[in-house]
């Protein structure tokens, strides 16, 4: 064989190489980004591409509505639900900063139809360990990786094949729409076994590395620099924006308190307050509103687990499930159901909210035992507790 035709046929098959990989990253479509649906595999890999994927779908879908936030409105919040303008997409992130979320909406504004936003507030997006989770953040927003770039990709066609083959454990499944899969979350509880014991572990150490500071750890960036942008861009380009402080339980608060002060998480929702106020002044505009539903209620203390029980509104202390989301939805939307459930909030009426649930706190927690359970040995049963 001459050195032509061996350059030939080395060419041919690195050819036919490159379409093989093409045609089945886009056949498969792992990430659920072309739309081919030739095949009825579950995108199992997508749970830890959403960071890129998400962008892809809001520039196809070009939502008039999105939610915001980290992995708890991800779980919680369902974009179909009337509250939303549609087409509605949640836009939420996994351990989302506060610098991500900015992000996220400067990208959704871009396309031109975003009239409402739902920004789900979480304290940990001030204060994460990281400004952003990867570092190429950026460039998927930036239109350097488009959704065909991904064809091309050698990790697209290993996904391809964990896809095919069922060989990979998704963190999550999300729908469509971009809101995590119910059933699955349901499923992982089952499997782990008592669901009381998974969030004691979780609670024990979802707070332990954070500082009440403002910065992200790695960057040493004040997350208000970017409240302060976000606000700013919604005032600017006319959205409608709703703030809420989410209903996770309220063990997780205590987990908050016993390592960063109890004074601290009152605190934050006080800084968030006057610095919108401060914000809307600067726009000769009323502030955004803003509902705490990270309060004392009959809903965010539901009891814990017995053995093979499941919570009615939990997966674990941190996210509340769609069922949950879909009542504080219905509150934002004028259709209360539960009494109390939600307060409006405001520089004027802060401190006598706080003081009301600072007295309260003793009704639905005794913080001895929580703490005792947690981070001592003993594990209550659904009775020690009462």
């Amino acid at each position: 064989m001459n050195y032509s035709k061996w350059l030939i046929k080395m060419f041919l098959m690195l050819l036919g190489t490159l379409l093989f990989v093409l045609i089945a990253n886009y056949t498969i479509d792992p990430y659920g980004i072309y739309n081919t649906h030739l095949f009825d595999f579950k995108k199992i890999t997508q749970s830890e591409k959403m960071r890129f994927i998400k962008p892809l779908m809001v520039e196809e879908i070009k939502p008039k509505s999105i939610i915001l936030g980290t992995s708890r409105a991800e779980h919680g919040f369902n974009p179909n639900h009337p509250y939303f303008k549609k087409p509605s997409y949640n836009f939420a992130l996994t351990s989302a900063s506060m610098y991500e979320a900015t992000t996220n909406l400067k990208f959704a504004i871009k396309q031109g139809t975003l009239e409402q936003v739902l920004l789900v507030l979480d304290y940990r997006m001030f204060n994460d360990k990281n400004q952003k989770q990867l570092q190429e953040f950026e460039s998927y927003f930036d239109g350097s990786k488009g959704r065909y770039h991904y064809l091309y990709s050698l990790d697209t066609f290993k996904d391809t094949l964990r896809t095919i083959f069922n060989s990979y454990k998704p963190f999550f499944m999300y729908h469509k729409e971009g809101h995590i899969v119910h059933e699955y979350e349901i499923a992982k509880i089952k499997k782990k076994g008592w669901q009381l014991e998974n969030m004691n572990h979780y609670e024990k150490n979802y707070y332990k590395l954070l500082k009440p500071n403002y910065l992200y750890k790695d960057t040493q960036r004040s997350s208000f620099k970017d409240f302060d942008e976000f606000i700013h861009l919604c005032y600017q380009n006319g959205i409608k924006l709703e703030i809420i402080f989410g209903p996770s339980h309220i063990r997780q608060w205590e987990a908050l308190a016993y390592y960063l002060g109890e004074k601290t998480f009152a605190k934050w929702k006080r800084d968030v307050l006057f610095r919108l106020e401060k914000i809307a002044k600067e726009h000769y505009l009323a502030p955004y509103p803003i509902t705490d539903f990270s309060i004392y209620h009959l809903l965010t203390s539901e009891p814990m687990p017995d053995r093979g029980a499941i919570m009615n509104y939990y997966y674990d202390a941190s996210h509340y499930n769609q069922k949950l989301g879909y009542i504080v939805l219905d509150i934002l939307n004028n259709n209360a159901l539960y009494k109390g459930f939600g307060v409006k909030i405001d520089t004027q009426n802060i401190e006598q909210h706080l003081t009301h649930q600072s007295k309260i706190k003793k009704n639905f927690i005794n913080v001895k035992c929580y703490q005792e359970e947690i981070f001592g040995t003993k594990i209550l049963t659904t009775k020690e507790q009462k």
